[in-house]
């Protein structure tokens, strides 16, 4: 041994035990850590992947721009690939409305959500790629000629070269998509293809997209409204500026910071504590003559050691804990949850772990270095475990003697008090945090609302109520239901005027909406006349109770407003004050039986029959459901709509309860660790309590008291910082934009509370029963 530090190797191999909680520790920040930032990363891939899937891999659209202000956008250094894209001219195919596409081969593989199933691209005027389910409605094949009513009521006849794949906003306008050649779409293009051209342009990795919008702005000079940004692709990216993503960006780096503070805490925990249990050590190092720098290099070195061994396993578990979620996704669906990443490695989890297990390692080591440095070669002789002597005695007149003292001891070490709070506050503070974003993920980005139908029928004309009878009748349909619709609805009262939606609900749909219902009441509004429910909108001015003039066809009404709902069974279209939702009966009072404008229809497992007697299949049942409406009606299937809803859904729910479930266990290792560490660390004076006559019991309720002391304090700490945190967080991503009302996280705080609180009762027991196991005598020999 060259040097004091040559004992560290020496003094770790008799002290297995403890160092294995020391890197336990460690492992522990960072398999959080890794874990947190790791998730998050394959979700954004994941969305990322969905998203260019949905609406194409381009970052910018230009409109209304002449060829030589695309050639000149195009040569700009940091643009990697642009492309003209043509939308907007319709057409008819067989009776089916078919929207027109044209573009480049290259520009439609990589700048659009078009996808080539199978075939070759057009490249005459007179050949096109026909959608999936096109095909097969009308039995066409490749090779087949088609004579399709183009833009201007001319026919056109085209051979079909390849298949288009489906996409969910085809399948729920039911229309039919065919994509042309530039040449092709060109040919037949009418001004509303003016609208629907776009420039689109997908820049070089690292490019700051927001400072060359600005510089195409002001250089070929562009309107706000001639370029529109692929919000949520450079949302994911982190470049967009729009006032959601923005929110998301801050409560992004909150919760960043929260995670790393975790981290740090732990590790500190556990630094000070192990320096707790050596205080005699390192008393025995100066009187060997180790001057207090040698100490302190002793204590940092000793982090540094700990953290070798303890940072790969961490990053090991985190990875481990990643790749279980991308597989529990997979295991489900392969197909619905194509875009998960798996078996990849996040870089950015990577350094974050390795930030946390050894730069927060290094940084957690200086104060019990500088703490341990101040040992005087005296503590080495008299044994005395305390750094500082105790001026106040505990206080005995509100407990009891053993309770008092645990209460004591507890609050005579300020550094050990304050770590062991915010063990106990930040585990809340992270919980409640995430917590949040449980509530954007369910109202941002629903599973299935109870109300979304598989199939939805629109008539302009309306449908006979009774068609719905007809359709629940046949096999595979779950349930049906229906609503009348009148838009441009005059309606006036004291706090704004202007044009509203008025839609009926009938019984089902009222059950529904009484979960979305932010403030007011709905009881009334069912089966009444005199109340309606109303929409919210950013910007609103309608409170409950408000009453409003109905400027209705059958004369003028007045209603009161009974409740506002976050959302409804219908987009809302722009321009106007929102929906307002009512009775049938009011609705006829007010318009007339005008027939139901929508029908929306659930599709269930198909076990009723059909007329034939055998099951239905998803696509039979959608044939004969076409068969009972009208002429003028269009069937929207929006099954692969809502399968891309669930899949983004479901992506989100794994990761964030992922995120819960992680912080939840740290939560209990955390503080299963800072407790047996502080119990530990007072061994000795456990030790001399007892020689003085304290029974096991007692002692077990002083130990009690000393943790239920720091997990009150902790938990009051967490809620009193928690809560306003959850708070704002709820103000940015969800009150603003639903208009829902914040409340108390009752559940989600009981539930962290009564975990930090097992946890700590949990964690005494293994200490007590060590110290009962040995005698008095060794008790007080103890040296950790």
């Amino acid at each position: 041994m060259k040097s004091y530090l040559g004992l560290i190797p020496q003094y770790e191999r008799i002290h297995r035990r403890n160092n294995r909680i020391s890197v336990l520790c460690i492992t522990l920040s960072v398999c959080l850590v890794m874990a947190i930032f790791s998730m998050a990363d394959m979700a954004m891939r994941s969305q990322k992947n969905y998203f260019i899937k949905t609406n194409g891999e381009y970052h910018v659209a230009l409109r209304d721009v002449g060829q030589e202000t695309a050639e000149a956008v195009s040569a700009r250094i940091d643009v990697a690939l642009s492309g003209w894209v043509y939308q907007g001219s319709a057409g008819v195919l067989s009776d089916m409305p078919v929207s027109f596409a044209g573009a480049s081969e290259g520009t439609m593989e990589a700048l659009t959500e078009m996808d080539m199933t199978e075939g070759t691209y057009p490249v005459l005027p007179d050949e096109a790629l026909l959608n999936e389910s096109a095909m097969e409605r009308l039995g066409l094949t490749i090779g087949d000629n088609v004579t399709v009513t183009v833009p201007g009521g001319g026919q056109k006849r085209y051979r079909i070269t390849g298949v288009l794949r489906d996409m969910g906003s085809m399948l729920k306008a039911d229309i039919c998509g065919m994509a042309l050649s530039e040449e092709g779409f060109l040919a037949i293009g009418d001004e509303d293809a003016a609208e629907g051209t776009t420039y689109r342009i997908r820049f070089r990795d690292g490019a700051r997209i927001q400072r060359a919008i600005e510089e195409i702005k002001e250089q070929y000079g562009l309107s706000d409204s001639q370029i529109s940004e692929n919000t949520a692709l450079l949302g994911l990216m982190g470049q967009s500026e729009s006032n959601i993503m923005q929110a998301l960006y801050l409560i992004a780096a909150i919760l960043v910071l929260l995670v790393l503070i975790a981290g740090t805490v732990m590790i500190s925990a556990s630094f000070h504590t192990n320096v707790l249990e050596r205080i005699q050590f390192y008393g025995l190092l100066r009187c060997l003559g180790a001057s207090r720098g040698q100490v302190r290099h002793f204590v940092i070195l000793q982090g540094l050691r700990q953290s070798a061994r303890g940072v790969p396993m961490g990053l090991l578990a985190g990875q481990i804990a990643t790749w279980a979620a991308c597989l529990l996704l997979k295991s489900v669906s392969g197909d619905r949850f194509s875009e998960v990443p798996l078996f990849e490695v996040s870089i950015v989890g990577i350094m974050a772990g390795i930030l946390v297990g050894f730069l927060i390692v290094l940084l957690a080591s200086l104060s019990p270095a500088k703490k341990a440095a101040k040992v005087s070669p005296v503590t080495a002789i008299n044994g005395s475990s305390q750094l500082a002597q105790n001026r106040h005695a505990a206080n005995t007149k509100l407990f009891r003697v053993e309770t008092g003292m645990g209460v004591f001891h507890a609050l005579s070490g300020k550094k050990n008090l304050f770590l062991m709070t915010c063990s106990f506050a930040i585990s809340i503070m992270l919980f409640l945090a995430f917590q949040v974003m449980v509530v954007f993920l369910d109202q941002g980005m629903p599973a299935l609302a109870p109300w979304a139908g598989d199939l939805s029928a629109a008539s302009a004309g309306g449908m006979d109520p009774s068609v719905i009878e007809e359709i629940e009748a046949i096999g595979g349909v779950e349930r049906a239901f229906g609503r009348m619709e009148y838009g441009g609805l005059s309606v006036s009262s004291e706090a704004e005027s202007g044009t509203a939606a008025l839609v009926s609900y009938e019984e089902k749909q009222f059950g529904w909406a009484g979960e979305e219902l932010n403030r007011g009441d709905m009881d009334a509004v069912c089966g009444g006349t005199t109340d309606i429910l109303v929409s919210y909108r950013d910007g609103m001015l309608w409170q409950v109770g408000d009453v409003v003039t109905l400027h209705a066809p059958l004369g003028e009404r007045q209603v009161r407003i009974a409740g506002i709902l976050s959302a409804t069974n219908a987009s809302c279209p722009a321009g106007i004050l929102g929906y307002i939702i009512c009775s049938e009966e009011l609705f006829t009072e007010s318009v007339g039986a005008v027939g139901y404008a929508a029908i929306d229809i659930q599709l269930g497992g198909g076990g009723r029959p059909l007329e034939d007697g055998k099951a239905a299949d998803s696509d039979g049942t959608v044939s004969a459901i076409r068969s009972l409406l009208p002429a003028d009606c269009t069937l929207a299937d929006k099954r692969l709509s809502n399968e891309e809803s669930q899949s983004s859904y479901y992506t989100g729910a794994v990761f964030i309860y992922g995120f819960l479930i992680i912080i939840a266990l740290i939560t209990v290792f955390n503080i299963f660790n800072s407790m047996n560490a502080s119990v530990a660390a007072r061994t000795r004076q456990y030790g001399v309590m007892r020689s003085i006559g304290m029974g096991t019991g007692q002692l077990y309720r002083m130990i009690a008291a000393e943790a239920a002391t720091y997990a009150v304090l902790g938990c009051i700490a967490g809620c009193v910082l928690g809560l306003p945190l959850n708070k704002m967080m709820f103000q940015f991503l969800i009150a603003d934009k639903w208009g829902i009302g914040w409340r108390l996280p009752a559940p989600s705080l009981a539930l962290i509370v009564i975990l930090c609180f097992g946890s700590a009762a949990l964690a005494i027991r293994r200490p007590i029963r060590k110290i009962r196991r040995l005698s008095i005598v060794d008790t007080i020999k103890l040296q950790q």
